[in-house]
């Protein structure tokens, strides 16, 4: 997600470079320093939620090329600096901060993400050195963001499976898979006018070809694997709120925020 506030820029998990799912098993892959270059040339801040390779993989780059300062747990700051970025670049927050910006404040509220084999939460191993393997990337705290702007604009962006800790926004960003019963839960904590997913694209796919949307979560029918289905999704928004508009944003395209709430 990149947003742009006054004459800042605001980068959150951004993540362009897509490598091949065999890295998952082993190797140890490359950057796609052509999209990153081509893509973002400017960034202020940087929010990472969690220390996963999905969200924190392109960040030393990018941070590198643009020199912004980068806001994420220890195992983000540590990963930031065995990745080659200084000290004076890495701001380590935790849950309940609040981050004071020129254009808006940033409320750091609890996350819980998904258990994923072969990628648990714990310590980094020892001895690392770039370029890092996918499963280097380990998380430790994951976040969610609450963002406040001088106009009173409010912006929730959810990483969490939970919805514990929701508050009221205007915009919120959330997870494209789960069931009916959880977004009436987000729904009546955050009462959003816009919903935008997230999470829901193949990540394997390399973004110079069209988007096409992951594999939910197994489930106990045939075929086990189903890709996610953007329209279900939708549904399931209006089926608990009518009046909420679901957005789903071209990808690279500028939005204004205005604009999307009507």
């Amino acid at each position: 997600m990149r947003f742009k506030f006054q004459q800042s820029t605001l980068l959150v998990d951004p993540f362009l470079s897509r490598p091949h799912w065999r890295y998952l098993l082993g190797g140890r892959p490359r950057l796609d320093e052509r999209h990153i270059q081509e893509h973002i040339s400017h960034a202020d801040y940087i929010l990472v939620t969690h220390a996963h390779y999905d969200h924190l993989m392109d960040v030393p780059h990018i941070a590198q090329q643009t020199g912004a300062t980068v806001f994420g747990s220890y195992n983000t700051h540590r990963l930031m600096e065995i990745c080659g970025l200084p000290v004076t670049q890495l701001r380590m927050i935790h849950i309940g901060d609040l981050i004071e910006l020129p254009c808006m404040q940033i409320s750091v509220l609890p996350a819980a993400n998904p258990w994923l084999p072969f990628y648990t939460a714990g310590k980094l191993k020892s001895n690392l050195h770039p370029p890092l393997r996918l499963q280097d990337f380990r998380m430790d705290e994951c976040f969610s963001y609450y963002l406040l702007l001088m106009d009173g604009l409010k912006i929730l962006v959810w990483s969490s499976i939970s919805s514990r800790g929701a508050v009221p926004a205007d915009i919120l960003f959330l997870r494209a898979v789960a069931s009916e019963r959880w977004y009436r839960e987000m729904l009546t904590a955050v009462k959003p006018r816009v919903i935008i997913p997230t999470h829901w694209d193949d990540l394997f796919r390399p973004l110079g070809q069209p988007m096409r949307p992951f594999f939910g979560p197994p489930r106990l029918a045939f075929p086990p694997l189903q890709r996610i289905d953007l329209g279900e999704f939708n549904s399931k928004i209006h089926k608990v709120d009518a009046n909420c508009r679901v957005m789903l944003p071209e990808v690279f395209r500028e939005y204004d925020l205005n604009d999307l709430l009507g």
